[in-house]
This record gives structure tokens, C-alpha cells and sequence, in this order.
């Protein structure tokens, strides 16, 4: 039998209309809250998109080219830091 409730205190409170006899034993499982969805401000959104157009400029040097990628990476990965 699965039932639902909420706690209030540290009394378990089950919803309406849940048929337990006097004395049962019964094993209760915490289930955490869905977080709340991440909204984002304005200046993080922008803040994401000045990213995504830095790393979009950042794959159009490298296109057609024939580059040591590792040197590529690590330039590349300097300039995300500097900007965080």
C-alpha cells in the first residue's frame, strides 16, 4: 500500500481518506521537492550569450586551418578563464 502526506513537525500527516488500523507499523520514505526551474536574470543570460558568440569566434579562426589542436585547446580554454 503506498500513501502520501506531508510532514508537519516531525508528525507525519497523511492525506484524506488513508484506511491504517490502530497499532500497524509502517516505513516512511523522504522524497525531496522537484527544485525549482532556474530562472535566469538578464545579465546571466546575456552573460551566456557573450560566452556562446566568444566560443562561435573562437571555432571561425580555426576553420579551414590546419592547427595544432592541443596548443588551440589551451588558448582557447585561457580565454574562457580569463572571461569567468
Amino acid at each position: 500500500m503506498k500513501c502520501q502526506g506531508i510532514i508537519h513537525g516531525n508528525v507525519v500527516i497523511l492525506d484524506e481518506d488513508v484506511p491504517f488500523p490502530n497499532g500497524v507499523r509502517v516505513t516512511v520514505t523522504v522524497e525531496p521537492e522537484a527544485p525549482a526551474a532556474d530562472v535566469l536574470t538578464p545579465e546571466e543570460l546575456a552573460r551566456r550569450r557573450t560566452l556562446v558568440a566568444q566560443m562561435q569566434a573562437f571555432g571561425q579562426r580555426l576553420a579551414g586551418r590546419s592547427v595544432c589542436l592541443g596548443d588551440r585547446v589551451l588558448e582557447g580554454r585561457e580565454e574562457l578563464e580569463d572571461c569567468a
